[in-house]
C-alpha cells in the first residue's frame, strides 16, 4: 500500500509540475515504453486537441474528433497511425509511439 501511495503522489507531483498527465511512450524507436511523456488537453477555435511533451522538450500535437478519422496529426506531414488497445490507443508517429488512455 505504501508503494502505491509514493507512486500516486509522485504522480501528481509530475502532473502539476508539466500540467498533464504522466503517459507511456517510447520514442525514437525505443523497444520498451516508459512513463516519460506528458499529455494535456486543450481547445482552440472550437477544436479539442491532444497535446503530447516529451522530456526533451520537443511535442506532437493531435486533433480530436475528427469525422471518420478520431485523431490525426494536427501539424507536419507525417500521419498518426491509431491502434486501438485495451483501455487506451496506440498512437504511432514515424518512430515515436504513444499511449493514449481512452476516454469513458
Amino acid at each position: 500500500m505504501a508503494t502505491a501511495a509514493c507512486d500516486e503522489g509522485q504522480q501528481a507531483t509530475a502532473q502539476a509540475s508539466t500540467g498533464g498527465t504522466m503517459i507511456d511512450c517510447s520514442l525514437n524507436g525505443a523497444g520498451g515504453f516508459g512513463r516519460d511523456c506528458t499529455m494535456e488537453l486543450v481547445e482552440q477555435d472550437g477544436a479539442d486537441f491532444v497535446i503530447v511533451r516529451h522530456p526533451d522538450g520537443a511535442f506532437r500535437r493531435f486533433e480530436l474528433g475528427v469525422p471518420g478519422r478520431g485523431l490525426i496529426t494536427a501539424a507536419g506531414a507525417q500521419q498518426a497511425e491509431v491502434t486501438p488497445r485495451g483501455g487506451y490507443i496506440e498512437v504511432r508517429v514515424s518512430s515515436d509511439r504513444y499511449h493514449l488512455p481512452v476516454a469513458e
